[in-house]
């Protein structure tokens, strides 16, 4: 008995051996890491994303430190992805550690019904913003925009389903509202809803996965548009009870055009924001960017932010200018770019993981030079 139990034991080690020994795992220049099942039927992936930064930043006014300057970590995040049942399960969770702690940024699974389609449901960008949507390696500039800062969705958590045909995308998400990540039900807005629309001209949509028109590739375009609303209860006038009703609508329109060389993109946003006990506010912004290669590996651009509401809460307008040194396509960047406020940063508007901080009362012209490296793995 006890021979037949340890050739028994001996024959379970070997399966598992063999097993293991039959999945591979191949990488790729940028790819990561990639682990495949024997069957081929699952797959997981390994990849991170680094941008070092140095940031430097001059305000005028007296009683703030009119100069700062230093390196930070804007974003460090190892990320795992893959999906299992031959690719109809896919799922994808990765965090941030730039601050000292481990922050969740994206955690959803998904399922593919059929060609072009997929459900998925968890914490990811609501399909809103553009700018927003595409993966924080793929801009322009070293961030995304002071306007799209101010009006995007960002991240939440619900259930998003997306159809893509061979010219249009639709998405239809059913979840929390704004900026609503990592947090329990009770803190969340009661409801959200957002829907996009997209059509292309010319091109895959692959090709739209960056801001960049490389050199070689034939025109092509998108052109999209999106609504969102949330809203529940909330303490609107701090009067401890949470029992005031309040809703927050938002659009946006948007159009890329992505040629040989060469690229530009347009947004333009709105917001209505109403609360018992408060007035309504109305808020506008835009955002126009281009660029153009200068050599196979370098492009220049120049990017305009503008933000206006009706409740006197601060007007943005922003110009950027700077060049990207593609050192192995987005996998190896160098991004450098000089940011000028013509108008004054106030709370309503600063966003310092941008570099942009409060100007002292009635100042203006704040500067703020970024120089950042990508390195993906």
């Amino acid at each position: 008995m006890a021979d037949d139990t340890g050739a028994s034991l001996l024959e379970d080690a070997s399966g598992r051996v063999s097993l293991f020994s039959s999945a591979h795992a191949t990488a790729a220049k940028g790819s990561g890491l990639e682990i495949v099942s024997a069957d081929g039927s699952a797959k997981l992936q390994f990849k991170g994303q680094m941008q070092i930064r140095h940031v430097m930043n001059h305000r005028n006014g007296d009683g703030i430190d009119q100069f700062d300057a230093g390196f930070e970590n804007r974003r460090i995040r190892p990320k795992l992805a893959g999906s299992l049942q031959n690719g109809k399960i896919p799922f994808s969770m990765y965090g941030d550690g730039r601050r000292g702690g481990f922050t969740l940024v994206d955690a959803w699974v998904g399922y593919v019904p059929g060609e072009g389609q997929r459900l998925r449901v968890g914490q990811y960008p609501a399909p809103f913003s553009r700018e927003e949507m595409l993966s924080s390696s793929k801009r322009l500039a070293s961030d995304y925009s002071v306007a799209n800062a101010a009006f995007t969705v960002d991240r939440s958590q619900g259930v998003e389903f997306r159809n893509r045909g061979e010219d249009w995308t639709t998405y239809i998400f059913v979840g929390d509202g704004v900026k609503d990540l990592n947090t329990p039900y009770t803190m969340d807005s009661d409801f959200g809803i957002n829907v996009r629309a997209e059509r292309k001209f010319g091109g895959t949509w692959k090709r739209f996965d960056d801001f960049v028109g490389w050199r070689g590739e034939e025109t092509a375009t998108l052109v999209g548009a999106a609504l969102h609303i949330s809203g529940g209860q909330m303490d609107a006038d701090s009067d401890g009870m949470v029992d005031e009703d309040f809703y927050d609508f938002r659009y946006t329109v948007d159009a890329g055009v992505e040629g040989d060389g060469w690229n530009a993109f347009a947004a333009f946003f709105g917001q209505k924001t109403d609360a018992q006990g408060i007035s309504e506010i109305n808020s506008y912004g835009l955002t126009l960017q281009g660029g153009v290669f200068i050599t196979d590996d370098i492009d220049i651009f120049t990017q305009y932010a503008w933000a206006d509401d009706d409740a006197d809460l601060g007007e943005l307008s922003v110009i950027t200018v700077g060049f990207n040194k593609y050192i192995s396509g987005h996998v190896i960047k160098l991004t450098v770019d000089a940011n000028y406020a013509f108008e004054e940063i106030t709370s309503t508007y600063v966003n310092s993981s941008r570099g942009y901080l409060v100007d002292a009362m009635g100042e203006d012209g704040q500067f703020v030079l970024r120089s950042q490296l990508q390195v993906l793995f």
